[in-house]
């Protein structure tokens, strides 16, 4: 499984601006999402499935509750510690994830428990 960590991302559009955080996990051979954008209060309900790996990218689709429910297209190229991105969602077209990095690593022993640790410039002594 590639991209496995906690990863940042810029977002701009006319409705949403900010940092996006995304933690992206191996739930049983499965990938499993979870996201924050800090700016906003509340998220809409959603649902990652249908992840496919092609070499050093992720595809797949996303079922999003905003003003009923709609499937969107997410697409994300990895390369090493930065990644470039995009959601498609319909009527309102492509949101570009800008600015893509890696802040967080997780090591798993055997699918047993996941560990993560901040990045090195987030930890103090």
């Amino acid at each position: 499984m590639i991209g496995l960590g906690k990863w940042t991302g810029d977002i701009e559009t006319s409705m949403i601006s900010g940092n996006a955080i995304v933690e992206i996990t191996d739930n049983n051979g499965e990938y499993d999402f979870s996201v924050t954008v800090p700016s906003l209060k509340k998220l809409p309900n959603f649902r990652v499935y249908n992840i496919k790996e092609n070499g050093n990218c992720l595809s797949g689709k996303a079922e999003i509750d905003l003003m009923g429910k709609m499937n969107v297209d997410i697409v994300v190229e990895i390369n090493g510690d930065t990644f470039t991105g995009y959601i498609k969602v319909p009527f309102f077209g492509k949101i570009e994830i800008k600015n893509g990095r890696k802040i967080g690593w997780l090591w798993t022993n055997q699918n047993k428990f996941v560990l993560m640790l901040k990045s090195v410039a987030d930890v103090s002594y």
